[in-house]
This record gives C-alpha cells, structure tokens and sequence, in this order.
C-alpha cells in the first residue's frame, strides 16, 4: 500500500499562503505610509575653523580661505573675519591681509612665491584660537610619459595614457579642440575636458582598484594646457582621503567615510600645502 505523503506539495501550499500575504502587504502598506519617522542623529556642533592653505611657486598673491564648518547639506560656509594670518619661510614673515570683498580670503602680496625645497609654517590667531601648520616644498619633477592611441578611425578620435612621475604629483590637463575644424561651432562643454593625473606614494589597493573614470577622446589638432604641481610629504595621505571620499568611492576596496588627515595643530579642520609648479602647452597631432 501506498504511503500518503503527510506534508502537501510546496506549490499547494503557497496557493494557501497567497492570499494571507497579499493581505499582510496591503495592511502594512495601508499603515507604513502614514507613520512618521523621527531620527535622534545626535549631532553636536563643534568650535572649528576649516582651513584652506595651498601656496604655490607661482607669483602671489598666495591665499588662505577660513571658514566656519557646515552641518547642512550643500550649505553655505560661514567665512572667519578678522583673522590674524601669516606664513613664515624661515626667514621673513610674510603677512596676509583679508580681502575687505572677499570676507574669509587671506592674501599675500605680488612677491611671495613657494620655494623648493624649503619649509613653510602658517600661523593662524583668530580670538582665542591659535592654529599652526607646516609644510616642506618639493623640487617638481619633469612632465611626465605621454602618449596618445586610436579609439575610432572615422572620425579620427585619440585618447591619451599619461606616466607616473618618479616622486607624488598632481597633473592638471585641460584639453581644448574647439578649433578644429568640424568641432569650432559646438558649444564650449563639448569641445573641452578637465582630467586630473595622480601619483602618490606607497601601496594604496584603493588607486590600484580605482573605479572607472570617464574616457575623454578627442580629434587631432587638440590644444593641451598641462600644469604640474608637486606633492610634498604628508599632503599625500591628505590626497588619498580625499580621493576615497570622492573619486574612488564605490571600488573594490572602499572606506568608511571620515574627516580626512589634516597637518593643522589646534582646533582646525583642513590641510596646510605648499608646492612647486611647472606648466607647458602641447597640440595632439
């Protein structure tokens, strides 16, 4: 005799199942859509100021920005006024007067220029804050290994592989082909692009794996600006925390957010830098 399976079949089951859920998913919509959620976030403002300090070998005036944190998205920082602010060489005080149209903006006058290699301290004093920073200059290298390669044969469009440098750099190259025939009655944001070149120091998995950027192809005839600025010690952990927290988000090997490293002593977020720049202009032919 035939064993009567004591357990239903699985589809037989659901059928009974069915209409139970649909029930529950439309009583849970009925009622979810009408709570309200509070958040306890538990946020604390905090008596920091941001400090944005990067002077360079080119001719001044150098700036400093101060600024009062945000704790709102895409809001507006506050500027610091009244800041007391200077940087020294090692030899001469160099001191930054506030722009009276720019409240916030720090600047030099026309001399001061970065030297490399050569220290470098920013001293802050606004009320009862004292803040400091130091950075050492590094000579920049030379431009580095650039090449260009097909990526379409009609119409001819190149894209470009760009070399580390021996020592941390940061390459800056606008590329322009609005004057190439064919391309000089399209609008600026089609025949323009902006692409940055990094090279820091050390094993970092997160610029081994970073994340696919955008191809930027253009035709022969295409104006190269190049701007090469070297990083100095320190700056590139600066760099690399940024970097994760914006272009290499989403990699194979990503971080938690988090304020990144900050060279400043005192109650300041941001980075002190200085660096050595050099520029060229190249035409893609």
């Amino acid at each position: 005799m035939a064993r009567r399976n004591p357990f239903p079949p699985i589809h037989s089951a659901l059928r009974g199942l069915m209409p139970v859920l649909a029930m529950g998913i439309l009583l849970g919509a009925a009622t979810s859509c009408t709570e309200k959620i509070e958040w306890d976030l538990n946020t604390r403002e905090m008596d920091l100021i941001v400090v944005e300090g990067h002077i360079t070998s080119d001719p001044g005036p150098q700036e400093v920005t101060l600024t009062h944190p945000t704790y709102e998205m895409n809001a507006v920082p506050d500027p610091v006024r009244g800041a007391v602010v200077e940087i020294f060489d090692g030899v001469v005080l160099h001191p930054f007067a506030e722009d009276p149209d720019q409240p916030g903006v720090y600047r030099s006058d026309s001399s001061f220029a970065v030297r490399a290699p050569r220290g470098y301290q920013l001293r802050i004093r606004h009320r009862d804050k004292t803040i400091r920073g130091v950075s050492f200059s590094r000579a920049v290298d030379d431009f580095p290994f650039m090449t260009r390669f097909v990526v379409q044969e009609d119409p001819l469009l190149y894209e470009a592989y760009v070399a580390d440098t021996e020592h941390p750099s940061v390459l800056r190259m606008e590329l322009d082909w609005s004057g190439v025939p064919g391309y000089d009655t399209l609008p600026a944001e089609d025949t323009h692009a902006l692409v940055y070149h990094y090279t820091l120091g050390g094993v970092d998995v997160n610029r081994i794996f970073a994340p696919q950027q955008e191809h930027v192809s253009f035709p022969p005839g295409t104006v190269v600006y190049r701007e090469l600025e070297s990083v100095p010690p320190g700056y590139e952990e600066y760099l690399r925390g940024i970097l994760s927290e914006t272009d290499w988000r989403g990699g194979v090997f990503d971080v938690l957010p988090g304020n990144a490293a900050t060279n400043l002593e005192g109650n300041a977020l941001g980075y002190f830098t200085c660096g050595e720049v050099i520029r060229d202009t190249l035409v893609v032919r």
